[in-house]
């Protein structure tokens, strides 16, 4: 293993900055005074400047940092190191301000007493520090992080050339990487979500909504169809809340954890218990499934019947699933009335594509003709084909003959003619990937996933999100055309 260039350094304390995108934050704080009211508050910091005033400052432990903007960032010991800043400048701690002069005061000597310079390690990037954070942290030298750190952290590591795959042999730490993975883009998708009860998203902001308790829901066989939340093999997201239903279904899920009526194993672990069938045929009135046209769907797969279907513990289990068990049987057409365009085996396409050339007339024609409950790749794929063919022949009908070549060379044709065009702006941006989550169907990465990846699962719902995410798009470019030949 190649050695990392660290240099062990005696820094002023004053030129030693907080992390604010510590992993202990629920969010990334907005300043350093935000940054210690919350180690104050949350984690306990007072104990730590009451342990330094008794014993003093501990050489034998040096914090970890990283230089940025002419500061040293201290990427491990915040909390001591908040501790002995604040000691010094009580002020730095709005909201312990007073108890901290009181502490000062009642201790002066020892006050006097800590050091105005401490040795540092400093790291020459954030990276290079990320396998020390992860021994300590994850292992047990120092305070474990919980899992909601655990997949902050880990998110943080999912830059450039870094999978999957290359952390499960780096952080080995963490039995199972994928559900550490799956919590932190549950928490990133919670947050991008519009609810109807406001209050809900500062609580999905915060630590007080314990992921390693709300996987119970997105992990349980019969809640996680109603939920909308699906996986790929990695963790990452190809499906979440979109619709009113699951909105609903997501909304009375999150007041039933904040309340604590669903933060222990009674109701969600208790597959056979009165409370947990209460719970699941409300679910499935909210998302407007009855129980008669889901109690066979709602039945657990018979292949995967002795799987588990929760984690093994709330906390720092490795939790038992498979890399593909995110993938649930598609039972959405079930979820609407029967005249919605959800509950169709076949996309409804209206639009009007017969002036177009035959070969993309032929595509139309084969992509409504697909029965996406038992082809749903075969819709993707083919929906892609359209999509790529329609902005060309839009492009070409114009006398640019430029734009050619696969989906992701195309599309920032459109971004840069009708990026501003209303109508169409958020199907345009879907094709970029700036549309969260990264698999979001009709997006670019989700197109590819369909085509390339080999553990991707799809299904027919999202080859019906897809459609209607990007059916503005080709109205526009079709309405806009003139007729070939």
């Amino acid at each position: 293993m190649p050695q990392i260039a660290e240099v062990v350094r005696k820094v002023d304390v004053a030129l030693l900055s907080l992390d604010l995108n510590n992993y202990r934050f629920a969010a990334e704080q907005p300043s350093e005074v935000m940054a210690f009211n919350y180690l104050f508050d949350k984690e306990d910091v007072m104990s730590v400047a009451n342990s330094l005033l008794r014993e003093g400052y501990r050489t034998n432990e040096v914090p970890l940092v990283v230089e940025e903007n002419d500061r040293y960032v201290v990427l491990e010991a915040n909390r001591r190191v908040s501790a002995l800043r604040a000691l010094r400048d009580p002020s730095l701690v709005p909201n312990q301000h007073e108890a901290l002069k009181k502490l000062i005061k009642r201790h002066q000597t020892d006050a006097d007493d800590l050091p105005d310079e401490i040795y540092v390690t400093v790291y020459p990037d954030r990276a290079s520090a990320a396998p020390v954070l992860a021994r300590q942290h994850i292992g047990e030298d120092k305070k474990r992080w919980g899992l909601d750190e655990q997949a902050k952290f880990v998110l943080a590591q999912l830059t450039g050339d870094v999978d999957v795959k290359t952390l499960r042999a780096t952080l080995t730490g963490i039995k199972n990487i994928v559900r550490v993975v799956k919590m932190g883009r549950v928490r990133q998708s919670l947050k991008e979500i519009t609810y109807n009860d406001s209050t809900l998203l500062d609580y999905v902001s915060s630590t007080d909504l314990k992921m390693s308790a709300f996987e119970y829901a997105y992990r349980d066989r019969q809640i996680r169809p109603l939920l909308g939340f699906e996986f790929d093999s990695e963790g990452d997201i190809t499906s979440c809340p979109q619709g009113p239903g699951e909105i609903a279904v997501l909304e009375r899920l999150l007041h039933g954890f904040r309340s604590g009526e669903l933060s222990t194993r009674k109701v969600l672990n208790d597959k056979n218990g009165e409370a947990y069938s209460t719970l699941v045929a409300e679910l499935r009135t909210l998302s407007g499934i009855s129980e008669t046209s889901s109690a066979k769907a709602a039945a657990p797969p018979p292949a995967s019947a002795g799987a588990p279907s929760q984690p093994n513990a709330l906390e720092g289990g490795s939790g038992g699933e498979s890399a593909t068990s995110g993938a649930a049987e598609d039972n959405t057409a079930n979820k609407v009335g029967p005249n919605s365009p959800d509950s169709k085996n076949k996309l409804v396409i209206t639009l009007d594509y017969t002036k177009t050339p035959v070969g993309l007339q032929k595509r139309f024609i084969e992509l409504r003709s697909i029965d996406l409950g038992v082809h749903p790749v075969a819709g993707s794929v083919l929906l892609r084909s359209v999509v790529e063919s329609t902005i060309k022949l839009h492009y070409s009908k114009r006398g640019n003959h430029a734009v050619k070549g696969m989906l992701g060379q195309v599309v920032p044709h459109l971004a840069t003619d009708y990026g501003n065009v209303g109508s169409i702006s958020q199907s345009i941006r879907l094709l970029q990937n700036a549309i969260a989550p990264q698999q979001r169907p009709g997006s670019g990465n989700w197109f590819n996933s369909a085509s390339h990846d080999p553990a991707a699962v799809i299904n027919a719902q999202q080859v019906r999100d897809a459609w209607q995410e990007l059916e503005p798009l080709l109205l526009f470019l079709l309405q806009d055309s003139p007729a070939f030949g």
